[in-house]
């Protein structure tokens, strides 16, 4: 059946290797070579670049890999409405998120969704905002729950999240109720990378303000290390800050900001029945618990 083998070149391309696809398959390797070299021969096109630290797709192998994903959909699709009619909720999702939202959201969303759905398959990527963005374009994720940064993608608001201040304890700027965007410029300041934190950078840039850069780093927890240890001030979401009370001082901007957090969907096909589940599942979850 071409479907087999369809999930076969669109699990290779994901993992980059035919091995990993067969152990997540249950096939060997030997099988998933024969399904890839059967699809060549088929088209009359090589599907994949087979390189020494593992494959990818050729420029031919990407244009037909969104004709395959939409097939895998469909298929899934019909076996998840034929599952429904008989009265067995099935299903498998993929969903991308924040580290934040992966940490503080999604623990509690799968612990309460799964008693509704026990049967219902979900793998969680955790990812910044490039990654969400990629895994989107590559079909890799069914739904990402982000940040509307990229107005490509259809979005769906779920939540405000604040923007925070954050400091040592022992830091000058601590005895303040809030802190403006002009005292930031005055003291060490530790900036997030646009990929993660894209929001701080456009504060700066839509106020005009020149932080005092001592430091530059990508992860979060690093972020918040620094600043326990005095090394300066930084700013992250709030819901990034939850239990991170010890030695740290949060405080809002005087002019405050928020992020919008939602669910972020590519367009381009029609959602499963498990996912759509699922979405209406976290607007109901989130709305009853922020």
């Amino acid at each position: 059946m071409s479907l087999k083998k369809y999930i076969a070149y669109i699990t290779v391309v994901e993992t980059g290797s035919l091995t990993k696809a067969a152990e997540i398959l249950n096939y060997t390797q030997p099988n998933i070579s024969q399904m890839i070299n059967s699809l060549e021969e088929e088209y009359g096109f090589p599907l994949l670049l087979r390189q020494r630290n593992g494959v990818k797709p050729t420029k031919n192998g990407l244009a037909v890999l969104h004709g395959m994903r939409e097939i895998q959909r469909g298929y899934k699709n019909l076996s998840e409405t034929v599952n429904g009619i008989n009265g067995l909720e099935t299903g498998k999702i993929r969903i991308g998120a924040y580290t934040s939202i992966a940490t503080n959201w999604i623990p509690d969303i799968l612990k309460e969704f799964k008693k509704q759905y026990p049967f219902i398959e979900i793998q969680v990527y955790e990812g910044n905002a490039s990654e969400l963005d990629q895994w989107l374009e590559e079909d890799q994720i069914d739904f990402g729950i982000g940040t509307v940064h990229n107005h490509k993608w259809e979005f769906q608001a779920l939540f405000e999240d604040p923007i925070m201040v954050i400091m040592n304890a022992h830091h000058d700027l601590a005895k303040l109720d809030f802190i403006s965007l002009e005292a930031i410029e005055s003291v060490a300041f530790i900036l997030p990378y646009s990929d993660s934190l894209f929001e701080v950078h456009n504060i700066f840039k839509k106020e005009q303000i020149n932080p005092n850069v001592a430091y530059q780093i990508r992860g979060d927890e690093t972020i918040i290390s620094m600043v326990r240890s005095n090394l300066g001030i930084s700013l992250l979401p709030n819901l990034l800050l939850r239990g991170c009370s010890t030695d740290i001082v949060i405080k809002p901007l005087k002019n405050q900001v928020f992020r919008q957090i939602g669910v972020l969907m590519n367009t381009r096909g029609a959602q499963t029945p498990s996912v759509d589940k699922m979405i209406h599942f976290i607007h109901k979850w989130t709305k009853k618990n922020n």
